[in-house]
């Protein structure tokens, strides 16, 4: 199994033809630009487009601001930019790598709850700190999110994940390698056996 990005790249170049190999992404050669132009953009797509389990996070999220003490606003205490928002009682910062915020839930208690209920939610940006920060609004406490992760590590990846990128791959490889219509055929011809592979993975 392909454990590097040069790796599955090459894979990609065997498969279309190409008479070069990728020795480093970064080495400048024509095939390490093409596939810096458009692996990591391919496989943010493909991680986004379904539920695949290696994607999925549950975790405790960051508190940055809370409400005030016991006794909530007043007029000794005005509501300032160094609480959440109006309307909101915690703000949580955002998942560094988060592609997509599925759900907020609340926190295991000693009870188990048999009929959770959805948590309300909202993404923002917090222009209060000196570089604005993009972070979550909701009013559960000691909230845990839901997403699914930008996974760069490719061990982790599912053969059927790794299969499908590779398609992807080649369909973008072999346009931008081109000069000609064919081989913009090709590359739509490609796609379609793409969604292909994608219909039968969920199938």
């Amino acid at each position: 199994m392909a454990t590097a990005v040069e790796d599955l790249c090459n894979q990609v170049l065997v498969e279309l033809g190409y008479p070069k190999r990728i020795g480093d992404i970064f080495e400048g050669a024509k095939a390490s630009r093409v596939a810096l132009e458009v692996f990591g953009q391919t496989r943010d797509e493909l991680i986004d487009s379904d539920d695949w389990p290696f994607a999925r996070r549950t975790v405790a999220m960051a508190l940055l601001k809370g409400p005030p003490p016991a006794g909530g606003y007043n007029p000794a205490t005005p509501w300032t930019t160094a609480y959440p928002k109006p309307g909101w009682l915690y703000e949580y910062t955002y998942p560094a790598d988060c592609l997509e915020f599925n759900a907020v839930i609340a926190p295991p208690q000693a009870m188990f709850d048999l009929d959770p209920q959805p948590a309300v939610w909202r993404v923002d940006n917090d222009n209060a700190f000196d570089q604005p920060q993009k972070v979550l609004l909701t009013n559960v406490k000691n909230a845990m999110g839901v997403y699914t992760a930008q996974v760069v590590d490719i061990s982790t990846w599912e053969p059927g994940f790794i299969s499908i990128l590779i398609k992807k791959l080649k369909a973008k490889f072999a346009f931008l390698f081109s000069d000609t219509a064919n081989t913009e055929k090709l590359s739509l011809a490609e796609s379609g056996a793409i969604q292909q592979t994608v219909n039968n993975q969920r199938g």
